[in-house]
């Protein structure tokens, strides 16, 4: 039976997944919160890591050491650069790299997934009226990119854990899927500057979210929009994952 690792950073993530799921057992990977389900025809182990970089990698090396794995699969929210995707868009990232010093850095490939996938995928994705597109995710602690700088890319979207996961995942030899949905961008921005309402490790300072608040009241409507785009987004990050997973022929092209 083929064995699957999954990674998202948020419970919200993950529960939009469990959500589909039948059958889940809790169980410990390391000191991060697991559930193993099976789903068609493959073992799966879910993982929530936390956000950031480092709690990203070392999930995924608790992923490895719990399991052999034939595959992983990264899901979850991201915010759109330029206005060319919607909220609740999904991208296969086919591509990932680290903002460095504010600049995209080294650019890693990801895998590849099969027709079938693909197909699977975009058949879930009609019954929200949701499209399912190529990108690259940008790897970053929350600031934005200017748009000027991604003009070579096509549809780059930002979060905080594929570069890592990728890293880990390369060295390992395993494929790594990324899937990303869109819960912001320039046509929803979110309404607060994560650099400085998260800590060192990726905690929220409710303090600060606090003070942003009270200077700035109308947040208070954005930030309600805000929820409800992050709960549409991880649901549809969610059927796209569990669309591939039902898939019963190969997920990943040869070819990748």
């Amino acid at each position: 039976m083929e064995t699957i690792g999954l990674i998202a950073a948020m419970s919200s993530e993950s529960d939009a997944l469990l959500r589909y799921v039948k059958g889940g057992k809790r169980v410990s990977v390391s000191h991060w919160r697991g559930i193993r389900f099976h789903q068609g025809n493959r073992d799966c182990l879910l993982v929530t890591s936390g956000m950031g970089l480092k709690n990203a990698m070392g999930a995924t090396d608790a992923l490895l050491l719990e399991s052999k794995l034939d595959l992983l699969i990264s899901f979850g929210i991201a915010g759109a650069v330029i206005d060319d995707l919607n909220i609740g868009d999904v991208v296969l990232c086919g591509k990932t790299c680290l903002l460095e010093k504010d600049s995209p850095g080294q650019v890693q490939q990801i895998a590849a997934l099969s027709v079938n996938a693909l197909n699977a995928i975009s058949k879930a994705l009609t019954l929200v009226e949701a499209r399912l597109v190529t990108g690259t995710a940008i790897t970053t602690r929350g600031a934005q990119v200017p748009p000027q700088r991604l003009e070579q890319m096509t549809h780059p979207v930002l979060d905080m854990e594929t570069a890592g996961i990728s890293q880990i995942a390369s060295k390992a030899g395993i494929p790594l899927i990324a899937i990303r949905s869109i819960s912001d961008g320039p046509k929803a921005p979110n309404p607060f500057d994560l650099e400085v309402i998260f800590d060192d490790n990726y905690k929220i300072r409710i303090g600060r979210v606090l003070v942003a608040i009270l200077r700035r009241p109308q947040i208070i409507l954005r930030f309600r929009h805000m929820v409800k785009n992050t709960w549409i987004a991880a649901d549809h990050a969610a059927r796209a994952v569990l669309a591939m997973i039902n898939e019963a022929s190969a997920i990943i092209s040869l070819a990748s």
